[in-house]
């Protein structure tokens, strides 16, 4: 059997990971997209990858097939921000049954990528890690979670066959007809926890110690937005939040926190805007989260 045809549209510190083990273990041909000096110095020098317990190199192909080839999964492990760039520059090697898998924060991705595409099979995505690009053709894994979960309402052998290669690559990998909630319940997770940096300029594991009661608040507010939209949370998903809270690294800052700090584009509208916005379409009090949201967008259109 041919190995499946896989693309990872992004590599930072989740796209960088995902296709370094997936080249390491040679069981799929892998496409990684990437950019700007960290192409040039994986293209010069491959792709290494710092790993909790192991350090490894790869050399992944950074061109993508010919056109008339349509990929088996694409994975847009790109910012919510920059999907309509991907998808665009990924279109021409989607095919019908290509499997697309958005790997960024938010829950709201599945209908804007089917929008922008028009072809494909378009699944909720999700994936628990935490890494960065430690310098150009460098990708840093800070801890040894790596989670990801991924699916549709209906699922195919070709989600199977992909599931398959992730796990034996050393992912792992869940593939589920109700990945909408698994991605609601690391949503709740995200959500909070890079608001409430983002807000208080502190690392996770500091705005857990010092503001316990805005972290509760916050959790009690994403969840009952969650069931507004039709997704069933409750205690037993924010007491798994707390627990998790309970064990963070020391001094782990979130993706939005650092966006925010270096002053990049940031993630505010998927993360904090999205739960503040829903809330008002369904007549939901919010206060924690819009008091960080305006805060957040005035600093981000430097009022702050």
């Amino acid at each position: 059997m041919a190995k499946m045809q896989i693309a990872v549209v992004g590599a930072g510190g989740v796209g960088g990971y995902l296709a370094g083990k997936l080249v390491q273990k040679g069981l799929a041909q892998v496409h990684l997209v990437a950019r700007g000096e960290h192409l040039e110095a994986i293209e010069k020098s491959g792709l290494q990858i710092r790993d909790v317990e192991e350090t490894f190199t790869v050399h992944p192909d950074t061109t993508l097939p010919e056109k008339e080839r349509p990929l088996d999964a694409v994975f847009l492990a790109v910012k919510s921000y920059d999907f309509e760039a991907a998808c665009a520059q990924i279109a021409p090697w989607i095919g019908d049954e290509t499997l697309v898998i958005p790997l960024a924060n938010g829950v709201d991705h599945k209908a804007k990528i089917e929008t922008l595409l028009g072809r494909g099979v378009v699944c909720e995505g999700c994936v628990y890690i935490i890494s960065h690009i430690e310098a150009p053709g460098v990708i840093r894994k800070k801890s040894p979670l790596f989670y990801m979960v991924f699916g549709d309402t209906t699922i195919t052998p070709k989600m199977e066959a992909l599931a398959a290669v992730l796990n034996e690559s050393g992912l792992k990998t869940k593939f589920t007809a109700d990945a909408r909630t698994e991605c609601w319940k690391k949503y709740l997770f995200i959500a909070t926890f890079a608001t409430l940096t983002a807000c208080h300029e502190l690392p996770m594991d500091a705005v857990y110690a010092r503001y316990p009661d805005e972290v509760d608040k916050a959790l009690d507010e994403i969840i009952a937005v969650a069931r507004a939209v039709g997704v069933s949370l409750g205690e037993a998903e924010k007491e798994k939040v707390i627990k998790q809270a309970q064990n963070l690294p020391e001094g782990a800052k979130t993706s939005m926190q650092l966006d925010f700090e270096a002053g990049k584009k940031t993630e505010l509208e998927s993360l904090t805007g999205y739960v503040v916005h829903m809330a008002a379409k369904h007549g939901i009090s919010v206060p924690r989260m819009q008091v960080c949201y305006e805060k957040l967008r005035d600093k981000k259109q430097g009022k702050a």
